[in-house]
């Protein structure tokens, strides 16, 4: 890119940029919703692991508390004796505990309030318990869980009273519950999360168990005072997820607090990941992209290359030619004074004969016979740079074959290379256009003179070939790599630093218009070897081929 600077610099940028847009916009903008859209899904199965999670503990709460008084409702259905005699009562008691350990105390009263039995270490002897809410409500539904009370003795507890209606007189069983054993029956799996909360509060937002940071019981938890709702409700704010459900068996909410960092942590995790993934595919996308666009911009520069130096070939040949033009007056000019020294040589031989020594008779013939083939050469030269008008004719390969070797003939001798000839007997003589089939073949033994340099062998073969003839020129040079074989016919694809790439291709196509065709073959002396076919009667090529093919090698 240096020779085209700032050329193929701003092209670099602009297909850069074309690919990094290309390939960014969709990466970014599909890895970012597909990232939104998975820590979406995710956090919406969290929150649904959550809920089901928060309905199991409610479940199992209030299974707990149901049970707790259908074996109350048991009880109720014990002898009035026993229930309503105190002797009777603690003696039926002591083994009614060990059947019921969550029974801290029991106790019987009338429907007047007046207790009647006790036994526990909480209950104790009043003159009524009427004015109790637990007792009211229990008088008039049948069943009742209170919220958390301190009682006479100031210790936190929860009153679950039943009413008996099946027997005379009807009684009011109550039995109370120590706090803890219902704190534990909101962990009965263990800890979903090492920050969950679970707790129980009350319609005003007390306090019923002893959440994990450490209020006490029956205090004020914060969430206010709460309506009653179907379901289950999820609340997030200040990066706290709070899960609250109402229980069927008490006046209770059951509430999960969790912290949403821990929750959500996989998410933030998945999101990191993605993130790198970007990176990483970014930073991946970017080395191919870097590469595709060295590799196009060093293409062009390869190509911008080949064509300056076309450019230079062709404005050297188009000076060529108009230095030939004028040269070839001069060579005439030439031509005409050797034709008058042999005049003037074969005048004086014949005016001096007899008259003359013999050295000067033999002086006069070689300057005759000198000036003849310097004539001689001198229009061969001017008639092959001559442009002739396409004529097909009856054409002797192995006498165009000599013509050129004889004009080659000082360049061999010079480079010590050695022709050889392998011709067949009887060659036949085809029709072809002589002057383009000349300018062919030339372009080849000229490759061959350049590939062998120097103390080498050009071998020359000429047979019949069915209907036609084959000519064949192979070398004794370093010969063509595989890489480049097949690219040779390219136009303006060249291994020399002062080759123009157009011999070979131009060589191709004269002889494909002549109805022939010209390959490169492998050789058992290690050069290259070129293989001409030529028909015997010249006849139009297959123009759709033609065109084809050109197409191709363009």
């Amino acid at each position: 890119m240096k020779n085209d600077y700032p050329h193929f610099r701003r092209l670099w940028n602009r297909v850069l940029a074309a690919l990094m847009g290309s390939a960014f916009i969709p990466l970014v903008v599909l890895g970012g919703i597909f990232s939104i859209y998975a820590v979406s899904i995710f956090k919406a199965r969290t929150i649904d692991m959550l809920v089901r999670d928060v309905e199991l503990r409610r479940q199992n709460l209030d299974r707990f508390l149901s049970d707790r008084v259908l074996e109350l409702k048991w009880v109720a259905r014990t002898p009035t004796t026993i229930l309503t005699g105190q002797e009777n009562f603690e003696a039926y008691t002591r083994d009614l505990t060990r059947e019921f350990p969550w029974i801290n105390d029991l106790a019987i009263f009338d429907l007047d309030g007046n207790q009647l039995a006790y036994k526990g270490f909480l209950a104790r002897e009043t003159r009524n318990f009427s004015d109790r809410p637990w007792f009211r409500m229990a008088r008039s539904t049948g069943a009742c869980i209170s919220d958390q009370e301190l009682g006479y003795r100031q210790l936190p507890h929860v009153s679950i009273a039943v009413r008996r209606d099946h027997d005379h007189p009807s009684l009011i069983i109550r039995a109370s519950i120590d706090a803890g054993i219902l704190g534990r029956q909101l962990m009965p799996n263990g800890e979903t999360f090492k920050t969950a909360d679970f707790f129980l509060v009350n319609r005003q937002g007390h306090y019923q168990t002893r959440p994990r940071t450490g209020w006490r019981l029956m205090a004020d938890s914060g969430l206010g005072v709460q309506g009653r709702f179907d379901g289950t409700r999820v609340h997030e704010a200040s990066g706290k997820i709070l899960v609250t459900t109402w229980l069927s068996a008490a006046s209770w909410v059951l509430a999960a607090r969790f912290d949403a960092d821990e929750v959500f942590a996989p998410a933030l995790e998945m999101r990191i990941l993605s993130f790198w993934a970007l990176i990483l595919g970014g930073i991946i996308i970017m080395f191919l992209i870097l590469l595709t666009a060295n590799t196009l911009v060093s293409r062009l520069e390869d190509k911008r290359q080949r064509i300056q130096h076309l450019n230079r070939q062709l404005c050297r040949s188009s000076f060529m030619a108009s230095t030939m033009e004028l040269g070839m007056g001069l060579l005439e000019d030439i031509a005409g004074r050797l034709a008058s020294i042999t005049v003037a040589s074969q005048w004086m031989e014949n005016h001096l004969a007899g008259a003359c020594t013999p050295q000067v008779g033999d002086d006069l013939a070689q300057i005759r016979e000198s000036a003849t083939t310097a004539r001689e050469r001198l229009g061969q030269f001017l008639s092959s740079m001559r442009a002739e008008a396409s004529l097909i004719t009856d054409v002797n390969l192995v006498a165009v074959l000599e013509e050129l070797v004889a004009w080659l003939k000082k360049d061999l001798a010079l480079r010590c290379i050695r022709v050889a000839w392998a011709l067949d007997p009887e060659p036949p003589v085809i029709r072809s256009d002589r002057g383009r089939l000349r300018h062919a073949i030339q372009n080849i033994l000229l490759n061959a003179v350049r590939a062998v340099d120097k103390h080498g062998e050009i071998q020359i073969a000429v047979a019949a070939e069915g209907q036609g003839v084959a000519v064949t020129i192979a070398d004794s040079g370093p010969g063509i790599p595989a890489a480049d074989r097949e690219r040779i016919f390219e136009p303006l694809f060249t291994t020399k630093s002062d080759g123009t790439g157009l011999g070979l291709p131009v060589a191709r196509d004269i002889f494909e218009s002549l109805g022939g065709s010209l390959t490169l073959e492998r050789s058992s002396a290690g050069g290259a070897m070129f293989r001409m076919v030529l028909p015997s009667g010249y006849s139009l090529p297959d123009c759709t081929n033609r065109e084809r093919r050109t197409t191709s090698g363009t």
